[in-house]
């Protein structure tokens, strides 16, 4: 059968999770995994990474209501997929976003990701997860120069139509592998960990302190971009179709 769930005393369907269906998809890397494997300890490492999945899994329990939000893991890796494209949907995922970025950043794991839009299959069970929005998001993955979750155009109209105050998406220039280019993007230092609009721009830069002082060189201009586009989001206004 397929599942149904109550909101509000209305019912809705949702599709199959083994079965293809149009959902958005969130693909994120752990940047710089490869060096920390080489410079720490496996112990030290596995308490760090073991220190990082229960903070973000607690924090993730919530969005696991009624089974419209999966998730899984490989290594520096990490896929975040919900059951289709509505409203529900939508919020589910930026929030989902949201807490990936504050948890992973103030753990001290720098990470960047891709939201995307597509027909996609989420077979857990057969470990298949695959799509044309994993391939779209992994390209725009390689090159993104900065620390955040920038959105695809094939996610873009859905973005665009539904974001608000409390599910903040910012579009400005974002620095890329060669040059710079105009995307929406998660603005995640303008909403708190409470999920609502506050600027908390101070906070993640104190974050990002952190992170500097474990690396030299390339993996700085990272850090400098990141902090770029913070200040860029926090000039914009928002627009018409924002909560204010």
């Amino acid at each position: 059968m397929t599942p149904e769930f109550k909101i509000k005393n209305k019912r809705y369907t949702q599709a199959k999770w083994e079965k293809p269906a149009e959902r958005l998809v969130l693909y994120a890397d752990i940047m710089g995994f490869k060096s920390r494997v080489m410079d720490n300890s496996h112990e030290v490492l596995r308490e760090d990474i073991s220190r990082f999945r229960n903070d973000w899994e607690t924090r993730m329990k919530r969005f696991k209501f009624a089974d419209r939000l999966r998730y899984v893991q490989f290594s520096d890796s990490i896929l975040i997929v919900v059951n289709g494209v509505d409203d529900r949907m939508f919020n589910l995922i930026t929030k989902a976003a949201f807490c990936l970025m504050h948890t992973a950043i103030s753990n001290r794991f720098p990470i960047k990701g891709v939201i995307s839009q597509g027909t996609f299959t989420y077979d857990e069970t057969r470990e298949l997860y695959f799509g044309r929005p994993l391939v779209d998001a992994a390209v725009l993955h390689d090159e993104i120069k900065y620390y955040g979750i920038v959105v695809h155009n094939s996610a873009e109209a859905t973005v665009k139509a539904k974001r608000t105050m409390e599910n903040r998406y910012c579009k400005s220039e974002i620095p890329l592998e060669k040059g710079s280019a105009s995307h929406y993007h998660l603005a995640w230092n303008l909403v708190n960990f409470k999920y609502k609009s506050e600027d908390i721009t101070d906070l993640c830069n104190l974050w990002l302190d952190v992170i500097e002082e474990q690396v030299s060189g390339k993996p700085r201009t990272y850090i400098d971009n990141t902090r770029k586009v913070f200040e860029n989001d926090r000039s914009q206004q928002p627009e018409q179709n924002e909560d204010v």
